[in-house]
């Protein structure tokens, strides 16, 4: 609950200070330069850099992992990645045999053929990977998952 209203609080005085910036700004461009103005001008910039600090260093996790991410699309040899825990996830299950997700998942196959019916999902034998499996039923690999997981937890 926090978080929301701090994001939409955020918003609020990010919008309102960059109009009184542009405002004033206007104000100083037409020639219409007044003490007010300029102490207003002067608040609304000082309040935007403020709240801009508060808002980094309260998501300074976000900005750092943003920060890895933008260095690594000039970077060759690195994946980018902004939802790491599912990308790992998805890494370590699509090459895994429908045997091995079943040993994974600790499902018998009786209970994989039932998920997979249920959800209209074909494949040919247990030696498929998971990969192959959501090209052939045009499929995310994320979705199928998803199923397993929602069926476990039943």
């Amino acid at each position: 609950m926090f978080e929301v209203i701090y994001k939409y609080l955020t918003i609020i005085f990010l919008i309102v200070l960059m109009f009184i910036l542009s405002f004033t700004a206007y104000e100083f461009y037409i020639g219409s330069i007044t003490v007010n103005s300029i102490f207003l001008h002067k608040v609304a910039g000082i309040a935007l850099f403020v709240v801009t600090l508060i808002h980094i260093l309260i998501r300074r996790k976000k900005l750092k992992k943003l920060t890895q991410e933008f260095f690594n699309i000039f970077s060759k040899n690195k994946k980018v990645t902004l939802d790491s825990d599912m990308d790992r996830l998805l890494d370590s299950l699509e090459p895994k045999t429908l045997k091995q997700v079943c040993d994974t998942f600790n499902l018998d196959i009786k209970e994989l053929d039932k998920i997979f019916s249920q959800n209209n999902i074909s494949y040919e034998s247990l030696e498929q990977i998971l990969k192959e499996i959501s090209k052939i039923n045009s499929y995310k690999t994320f979705a199928i998952i998803v199923k397993i997981i929602e069926y476990k937890a039943d």
